[in-house]
């Protein structure tokens, strides 16, 4: 069964997944000082698919 889940790449430069639950979460995020740019809802098995799709999104990242 998949899940809602949407995702944001962290100022540090890092990809966070988070399970989706309602448009709050998307609000949260962009007033948070911490989210540089946010993405989703969309579908996905676990974290890991998560994860894997929002890296494909956001594309490979490095830290400065």
């Amino acid at each position: 069964m998949k899940n809602l889940w949407w995702g944001y790449l962290h100022t540090n430069g890092s990809i966070q997944a988070k399970r989706y639950f309602d448009r709050r979460d998307l609000e949260d995020a962009n007033e948070s000082p911490f989210v540089s740019t946010y993405f989703g809802p969309f579908e996905a098995e676990n974290r890991d698919e998560a994860l894997n799709l929002l890296k494909d999104h956001f594309g490979e990242v490095t830290h400065v």
